[in-house]
C-alpha cells in the first residue's frame, strides 16, 4: 500500500543537503552497489576474495554515497552498508524504487526523490547502527538474538521448521510495541517498532540481512512483539498466496 508522501515543499526543506543528483541517477548507483555487494558477500561466505570485486564494491560505494555532503553523514551511510546484516534488498525493493513509481510522488521533482531517497538510506543506516551497537551491548547471552551478529559467515542461519526467511510478514510499517521478556531494552526500539523511526517505514527496522542473500531474520528473536508471536505458519501461508495473487494481477495489468 502506498504512504502518503508530504507535500513537496515541505519535504525539501527538511532535506539533508545533498549534492544535486536525479533519482534515476540515485537509483542506478544504489543497483549498481547492490549488485556488487552481493557478489562481495557472495565470495566471503565461500571464503573466497577477488581483488577486482572488492575494488568495483568500494567504487560503487564511493559513488552511492558521494551525494551526501556532510562527512558525518557519509560516514554513517558507509558505515551501515558495509555491515554483512544490512537489510540492502529490502530497501531496494521497498523505498528506493517504489519512490518513483507510485502517484503520490508523481509532483515530485527528479531532485527531490533523489534527496527523499538519500535522506531514508541515512536514516535507516542511523537507525540500523543503533540497534547493532545496542543488541552487542545487551545480546551477551542469546536472550535477545539467536544469533550473536559475527562480522564473518561462519554462523548460519538459524534453522526453522517451515521459515524461508523472505521476511515477507516484517513488512509493515510497525506495531504496538509489547516486547517479551524481562529485559529492560532501549526507549529507542519502542520508537522505531512503533514505526516513527523515520518517515517512509516501510519494514520492520528489526529486520536483517544475512549477507546479502534475500535471506531475512529477526535480529530480536527471542523478546520480538506479541503480534509477531501470533503470526503463524497459517498466516505465512495466507500472506504469500495474497503476495502471488497481487503480482499476478499487476502482471495482467501491465501486460508482462
Amino acid at each position: 500500500m502506498a504512504i502518503l508522501p508530504v507535500s513537496p515543499d515541505k519535504a525539501i526543506r527538511a532535506m539533508i543537503k545533498v549534492r544535486a543528483i536525479s533519482a534515476s541517477s540515485f537509483l542506478r548507483r544504489f543497483i549498481a552497489f547492490c549488485d556488487l555487494n552481493r557478489r562481495q558477500r557472495e565470495l566471503e561466505l565461500l571464503g573466497q576474495s577477488d581483488p577486482k570485486i572488492l575494488s568495483r564494491w568500494h567504487e560503487a560505494l564511493d559513488s552511492l554515497t558521494s551525494c551526501y555532503q556532510q562527512a558525518r553523514e557519509r560516514e554513517l551511510v558507509i558505515k551501515g552498508l558495509s555491515d554483512p546484516y544490512f537489510p540492502l534488498s529490502k530497501l531496494q525493493k521497498l523505498n528506493v524504487e517504489e519512490f518513483s513509481r507510485e502517484p503520490g510522488f508523481a509532483d515530485f521533482s527528479e531532485e527531490s526523490l533523489a534527496r527523499i531517497s538519500a535522506e531514508h538510506l541515512l536514516n535507516w543506516a542511523k537507525m540500523f547502527l543503533s540497534i547493532r551497537q545496542d543488541l552487542k551491548n545487551l545480546n551477551n547471552h542469546g536472550e535477545i538474538s539467536t544469533m550473536r551478529l559475527l562480522d564473518h559467515p561462519q554462523e548460519p542461519l538459524p534453522q526453522m521448521i517451515w521459515c524461508a526467511y523472505c521476511g515477507g510478514c516484517c513488512e509493515i510499517r510497525g506495531g504496538f510495541p509489547d516486547f517479551s521478556g524481562s529485559s529492560k531494552l532501549p526507549s529507542l526500539w519502542y520508537v522505531y517498532f512503533r514505526g516513527d523511526g523515520c518517515e517512509y517505514q516501510r519494514f520492520c527496522p528489526f529486520l536483517f540481512e544475512y549477507f546479502s542473500t534475500a535471506k531475512f531474520f529477526c535480529a530480536i528473536y527471542e523478546i520480538k512483539p506479541k503480534c509477531c508471536w501470533e503470526f503463524e505458519r497459517e498466516e505465512c501461508e495466507f500472506l504469500q498466496k495474497d503476495v502471488a495473487r497481487e503480482r499476478a494481477e499487476r502482471s495482467r495489468a501491465t501486460g508482462e
